[in-house]
């Protein structure tokens, strides 16, 4: 069968000509990015088999021939309630941006452990204050990573680097996953010290100094972390999210940081993007709030590697090899 793949994404000239190389007779266009929402012409996605994006048409019925889509993005919820052909396969982006979500993570839990926004306050005020808060060590603490998927498992692999202990909740477990894309394939897998099952959130919870956020949102995720789960948390234990902000409860999370059930937070991801200026969140004590940056199209790496896992899995589609990071029809359908 001949392939049309439809390229929506930033060009990338040298592996865009690899891409073509690995399909002799098969045809490659690309468009601009498509807009959440955006139809296009029916002449300019009717035939295509294979489709590069972050979001698909809104007028997606109209691609029948289409057979797999992957994903610039790990997040899928774009793809939710969808009308897509039948057997349209999915892969996400997961394994992309790792790097730089992990080590956002890191900085960002060195940063509350060191107090470092008081510390930029002193300098920018000329104070001197050696008080021992400013002291102390991320070694020996215990980080619990909510979602043990590529990015938490990148996590893991710094943290236990820094001599973290580390926790993981994992609906699928944690083990060694097949099929997953990595920029480094010669790294062996972090296992967690202790893995919990979703149901067992609450003893997860009681045992942390750091709470880190980087699953899906999904209606499973969707307010996971209310009022109740945040005071499970130890008053000293501080909270990171980069992945999405709905996973929290908004109104359990201010009143939490203003309360001081929790010490403190970083957010990478927000309940509105841009934050308008009179958003809670800027003023929320104890809080580093970044504007989504832990890891975007504009990391470092991000262009090179989104490019090398569409062609790896465009060589694996073209051979029936299973695709990496295949994600299951039930959970992006609904």
């Amino acid at each position: 069968m001949t392939e049309s793949v439809l390229v929506a994404m930033p060009v990338h000239d040298a592996w865009l000509a690899r891409v073509r190389e690995r399909l002799p007779g098969g045809v490659v266009d690309c468009r601009e990015p498509i807009r959440p929402g955006q139809r296009l012409p029916v002449a300019e996605i009717g035939e295509r088999t294979v489709l590069f994006a972050d979001h698909v048409p809104a007028n997606a019925e109209d691609m029948p021939a289409l057979r797999w889509i992957q994903l610039g993005s790990a997040g899928y919820q774009q793809l939710a309630g969808r009308q897509l052909a039948a057997g349209v396969r999915v892969t996400n982006a997961s394994g992309v941006n790792d790097v730089p979500i992990a080590e956002w993570c890191v900085l960002m839990m060195l940063a509350l452990a060191r107090r470092l926004p008081d510390s930029l306050r002193d300098q920018a005020e000329r104070r001197w204050d050696r008080d021992v808060s400013y002291q102390s060590e991320l070694r020996g603490r215990r980080v619990g990573i909510f979602g043990y998927g590529s990015i938490g498992r990148e996590v893991a692999r710094l943290c236990r680097a820094l001599g973290l202990e580390v926790w993981a909740v994992a609906r699928s477990g944690v083990e060694p996953r097949p099929h997953r894309y990595h920029p480094d394939d010669s790294l062996e897998e972090v296992r967690p010290d202790r893995g919990f099952a979703p149901a067992q959130l609450d003893a997860f919870l009681r045992g942390l100094d750091v709470l880190a956020i980087t699953s899906p949102l999904t209606p499973r995720t969707r307010g996971v972390f209310g009022a109740r789960e945040l005071a499970l948390l130890p008053r000293h234990a501080v909270l990171l999210n980069p992945a999405r902000a709905h996973v929290v409860d908004e109104s359990a999370l201010l009143a939490a940081l203003r309360d001081g059930t929790l010490a403190g937070a970083a957010l990478d991801s927000h309940y509105r993007e841009p934050m308008p200026p009179d958003d809670p969140f800027w003023t929320a004590p104890n809080t580093i709030v970044t504007p989504h940056v832990s890891g975007s199209t504009g990391s470092t790496h991000f262009a090179d590697r989104v490019w090398d896992l569409f062609a790896r899995n465009l060589d694996r589609y073209r051979t029936g090899a299973p695709l990496l990071n295949e994600i299951d029809p039930a959970d992006w359908r609904h």
